[in-house]
């Protein structure tokens, strides 16, 4: 088949599949490579007088590849969509009730007057975006940005049960990617809250909740941590952290949901995309939370340029340095790429404008910015980054560690906090060489990138989707 008939049929609506279809093997799969690998994806945007918009709103499908190696070695394929309150309303009424990414409501299905009214003021979406296994739960778990929680049987893949941090924690944005301290078995959250006002949040979970079904782990949970947003009326956009040995990092974008925006049209209706600003002028500052002291560093830390990313790839601590991997674009040009009319035509994202992999090195010691000398470089470890102070406050240039056009990492987890030597990686939706492709970067030789040591082509499909591997040993 040719591959723009392959690429086009990316975004096209899927059913489910329910009864496995097993896959023919050519030749044999390794005794090791077994176990499960799930991901989800959206997978369905068409009714029959309705369309929803964009790549985001699709109603999201987990699917699974069931895999036994050895010479009996077989690998089996199912799926089946998250039963969100968005999906089963829309499929009640053949168009979205709930109000997506950037679709509105296209009516309500409230049966008296003033459910309509009602129906009118948002609701936020349950359509959750985003699995992924944590030691917070003995299963895996899908995460929307709203904050909305499934736990799912990685048998059947129906959904165990469902919460909303919103009522838990209070928290009304959270990242998609809870992350393990590998020494101490604990596992953090960042999220935000808009009530009383909009503040970010840590969150810790005890070690030894791999075991627990989701609601128990959550009563152990407990905000740590919080700190005000640098802008009191926007949510800014959240999808990862980072973590090191003992610090964790998040990111407030220059990219931020208008909550005034949100109050003005509520009675009118809108979807997210429509309150969404960038501010590149105010560039991103970067948070440092110690995990011990459970203290923010004061001093403020910017970028030299407005950047947008979704995935940080690792943090770690050298030499009194905390070192920030992360895919980042020049704008928000992504978001709009995605429209699903654009990408069916196949207008996709120019390679300018494609995440890449960049490298911020922090000084520790800016901790204590009175003795920083101005306008000089106080990075001293191996690296092209450059941290300037500058009227009190420290302006980050990163390092372009690839230019190769790349996101959606994975790595071995156990190696997290740590110089990591080998990564995953899938090929950003663009005309680049490396397009739905998987690529394995040996990242850290002698602490430079050594270079693309292989990539496999033929993935279609890769954009947008998450997933995570279950297995003896793991898939990677």
């Amino acid at each position: 088949m040719a591959m723009a008939e392959n690429q086009i049929r990316v975004f096209k609506s899927l059913k489910e599949t329910r009864k496995p279809e097993v896959a023919k093997i050519i030749g044999e799969i390794p005794e090791w490579a077994a176990g499960q690998v799930s991901r989800s994806c959206p997978a369905k945007w068409d009714y029959p007088k309705f369309r929803l918009n964009h790549t985001f709103d699709g109603y999201q499908m987990i699917t699974k590849f069931d895999i036994k190696g050895g010479k009996s070695g077989s690998v089996s394929f199912t799926s089946k969509f998250v039963s969100s309150e968005a999906f089963k309303r829309a499929e009640a009424s053949q168009k979205p009730i709930i109000s997506e990414f950037s679709t509105r409501t296209a009516g309500s299905d409230a049966k008296s007057a003033l459910g309509k009214i009602v129906a009118m003021i948002l609701q936020a979406t349950d359509n959750c975006q985003y699995i992924c296994t944590s030691e917070i739960c003995r299963n895996p778990i899908v995460i929307g940005h709203a904050g909305f929680m499934y736990e799912l049987d990685p048998k059947s893949l129906h959904c165990i049960s469902k919460y909303d941090s919103a009522n838990d924690f209070s928290l009304h944005a959270i990242s998609a990617h809870p992350l393990t301290d590998p020494a101490t078995g604990e596992t953090y959250n960042v999220g935000i809250s808009i009530v009383p006002a909009v503040k970010w949040k840590v969150v810790k979970y005890p070690q030894g909740c791999k075991s627990s079904p989701l609601k128990e782990t959550l009563k152990k949970g407990k905000i740590i941590g919080s700190h005000s947003c640098r802008t009191k009326s926007g949510v800014p956009l959240l999808h990862s952290f980072g973590m090191s040995n003992n610090y964790l990092v998040w990111i407030d974008q220059p990219c931020h949901f208008n909550l005034a925006k949100a109050i003005k049209l509520m009675f009118k209706g809108f979807c997210q995309r429509e309150v969404m600003d960038w501010f590149p002028e105010k560039k991103n500052q970067f948070y440092i939370f110690n995990k011990k002291t459970l203290k923010v560093m004061k001093t403020e830390i910017l970028s030299k340029d407005a950047f947008v990313f979704l995935h940080i790839l690792n943090c770690y601590e050298e030499n009194d340095h905390l070192i920030v991997d992360l895919f980042g674009m020049p704008n928000i040009q992504f978001v709009d790429a995605q429209v699903l009319a654009k990408l069916r035509a196949w207008h996709v994202l120019r390679d300018a404008e494609c995440p890449r992999l960049l490298r911020f090195v922090i000084p520790l010691g800016v901790a204590t910015i009175g003795i920083c000398p101005e306008n000089k470089n106080l990075v001293s470890v191996n690296s092209t980054a450059t941290a300037l102070k500058i009227d009190d406050k420290i302006f980050l240039q990163p390092e372009l560690v690839s230019d190769v056009k790349m996101d959606f990492p994975t790595w071995n987890k156990k190696f997290s906090g740590k110089d990591l030597r080998f990564v995953w990686t899938t090929g950003a939706l663009c005309p680049s060489v490396h397009h739905h492709k998987v690529i394995k970067l040996k990242t850290i030789w002698f602490g430079k990138l050594f270079g693309n040591e292989g990539e496999m082509a033929g993935f279609y499909g890769m954009a947008g989707w998450e997933g995570f591997e279950r297995g003896r040993k793991g898939l990677f």
